[in-house]
């Protein structure tokens, strides 16, 4: 009696498929990143060295001999700040905290989460009993391609004053670099950085060259290749899965009235729907490509074609109205 040949079920391959295709788009992003790029921009800014150049040519008066990089996931209590930015959080040998926040497309809300980040890190300065004095001082460092305040410097450092002009010196600063600001004073080291910002190559300084060849290095590494595709990757998954918890949250508070199992049904759709929406702003910062925004929402949420488009709309009318 001869044996039957064993068979893998249809869906197995469909998976794999799926598999295959993100793969090739994760490869074609890595070979289009640049400084700008969410996943290339966290890898570049963990190396310390870089990060130490950084924080010493946008603060040169201060002294980051001892720096310490801080994995900032523990801080991050929504999908968005978790998902959205692989930011950079690091604290100097005086305990001082230092946060770095790129931010490529206006949002409307740096004052907001200039005050969102300094809360996360205060909390987490202090234990049961310690006294506030013992809190350090905390900076937020926003990168930005352009305005996105009223003020036209390169760089706009902020403080807590009285409308007298008396300093508080509670210790918070939110310092904004406009990379489309006027340079006047702006040292070499920064001016590159600027041009990575703006997507041109830096030509000033030794950071930004330094920074470009890293970015090559990657690319062209391995593990590099290995660890952008497994955290472009877990970007996706962790926005699909708090997007769904955010509805099933919310589908749990309808479902007291209407029924848990209608309720849950919907929140997973209404949580699923305003992942997708808040994600679209930055695919369109990354890709400038409306057509590849929509691509990858087929591929990458399983959309349709007529889905996507509608996804894209609303998030463009929500912009617009913000």
């Amino acid at each position: 009696m001869k044996g039957k040949l064993f068979s893998l079920p249809s869906k197995f391959y469909i998976i794999k498929e799926k598999q295959m295709v993100s793969k090739q788009k994760i490869r074609h992003k890595l070979a289009q990143a640049d400084f700008t790029d969410d996943v290339m921009f966290g890898l570049v800014m963990s190396q310390l060295e870089i990060w130490r150049k950084f924080l010493k040519a946008v603060l040169p008066q201060h002294d980051f001999t001892k720096l310490k990089i801080v994995d900032q996931s523990h801080l991050k209590t929504d999908y968005l700040s978790k998902a959205g930015r692989l930011d950079i959080h690091c604290t100097d040998a005086y305990g001082n905290q230092f946060d770095i926040e790129p931010q490529m497309t206006n949002e409307h809300n740096v004052a907001q989460r200039s005050k969102y980040y300094h809360a996360l890190m205060a909390n987490h300065m202090l234990t049961a009993g310690d006294k506030y004095q013992a809190l350090k001082e905390t900076y937020v460092i926003f990168l930005c391609p352009a305005s996105f305040t009223d003020a036209d410097q390169a760089i706009t450092h902020y403080e807590m004053v009285s409308r007298q002009g008396n300093h508080l010196n509670d210790g918070t600063h939110t310092l904004i670099l406009n990379a489309s600001g006027n340079w006047a004073g702006v040292s070499d080291e920064l001016k590159g950085i600027f041009q990575l910002l703006l997507r041109q190559p830096a030509s000033f300084g030794k950071l930004g060259p330094q920074i470009m060849n890293k970015i090559d290095e990657i690319k062209h590494s391995k593990t590099g290749g290995r660890k952008y595709m497994e955290l472009t990757g877990a970007f996706w998954q962790d926005a699909r899965e708090a997007g769904i918890k955010i509805g099933e949250r919310r589908g749990k508070k309808a479902g007291i009235k209407e029924g848990r199992k209608e309720g849950r049904k919907q929140g997973r759709r209404e949580g699923t729907d305003e992942a997708i929406i808040k994600l679209i702003p930055d695919l369109v910062a990354l890709t400038n490509d409306r057509q590849a925004v929509i691509n990858i929402l087929m591929k990458k949420m399983d959309l349709s074609q007529a889905q996507a488009e509608g996804y894209y709309k609303r998030a463009m009318e929500q912009e617009a109205k913000n």
